[in-house]
């Protein structure tokens, strides 16, 4: 018996000098990871092994901490990047139509050669430029109210179903000059929400022509309302080029821009799909995209039922 007791006490001193070694190696090798994410290294993850639970628990959240860091690191970079790009692209598409202008009228009014037919020419282009540098100034006015909160918004009854009808008839000319086919699928019976008007004529503009800007491709531009429980959507798709897969989650941030759209024939801001959000956020929608190769690319929202 008297033998037994130093045994035991023996057994209980391994098992506490064990279990302080193996916490030691546990700290250590949270020690190791921390130091690795402190230089960078966003990508690694603490690993236990180990069958006390209050330990495991303490690693997955551990791990789960550091993969939503890494989420709002990988996201600041790329908004990071994107503010760069977007400042060079805001420099390029004042600067260029601005040039445009200023070279057009000075022609019309320097060259004494030039035939009324030319000068009427000249007018046109001129006019046309000047339209697209107004319409991207309007799109930083118009962000800039809505971050300011001095747009009203007066939510109403909203016939949608004849809005939508409006808005579509807006492009009638691009619609014919573009030679693309309308696809247009309306419910039978007026739909009417909780919105204001002003803000989806714009919600509707912005949506058709970024349609228009980077769906041309497919020659099919459509629109659908839908009903769904106590909401309306609308959807507007064109099967132009696809966005990428990496770029769905920030189509919709205000800095995000195709890079496709850095053509002198396609272009865009950057802020027409923000100002959609922002303004479909205030009359308490619910903004979407989704985008497959070879298929359509849907925006949709939603407004709700009156």
């Amino acid at each position: 018996m008297n033998i037994c007791i130093p045994i035991f006490i023996g057994i209980i001193c391994i098992i506490l000098i064990l279990r302080d070694i193996y916490i030691s190696s546990q700290i250590n090798e949270i020690n190791k990871t921390l130091s690795l994410i402190r230089k960078g290294n966003f990508n690694a993850r603490l690993r236990f092994y180990s069958g006390d639970r209050r330990i495991k628990e303490l690693g997955i959240n551990m791990n789960a901490i550091m993969e939503e860091f890494q989420e709002i690191y990988d996201k600041k970079e790329y908004l990071e990047e994107s503010r760069k790009r977007m400042i060079a692209n805001i420099s390029h598409d004042l600067r260029t139509p601005l040039t445009s202008v200023l070279g057009y009228l000075e022609a019309v009014k320097k060259d004494e050669n030039l035939s009324l037919e030319e000068k009427n020419k000249y007018w046109g282009i001129a006019y046309s430029k000047a339209k697209k540098l107004y319409l991207l100034l309007e799109d930083f006015f118009q962000m800039s109210k809505l971050d300011a909160g001095d747009i009203a918004i007066k939510k109403e009854k909203v016939n949608l179903t004849d809005t939508v009808k409006e808005a579509i008839a807006s492009f009638y000319n691009e619609f014919v000059n573009k030679g693309i086919e309308p696809s247009i699928e309306l419910p039978k019976e007026d739909l009417f929400v909780l919105a204001d008007v002003k803000a989806v004529d714009r919600i509707l503009f912005n949506l058709l022509s970024n349609a228009f800007r980077y769906g041309t491709d497919g020659k099919v531009i459509g629109i659908k309302i839908r009903k769904e429980k106590l909401n309306a959507w609308v959807e507007v798709w064109n099967m132009g080029k696809n966005i990428p897969e990496k770029d769905i989650p920030y189509v919709f941030d205000r800095l995000y821009t195709a890079e496709s759209s850095r053509n002198e024939e396609v272009k865009g801001s950057g802020l027409g799909l923000a100002i959609v959000k922002s303004l479909v956020e205030k009359l308490n929608g619910e903004v979407s995209v989704c985008s497959n190769k070879n298929e359509r690319t849907t925006f949709s929202f939603s407004l709700p039922l009156y």
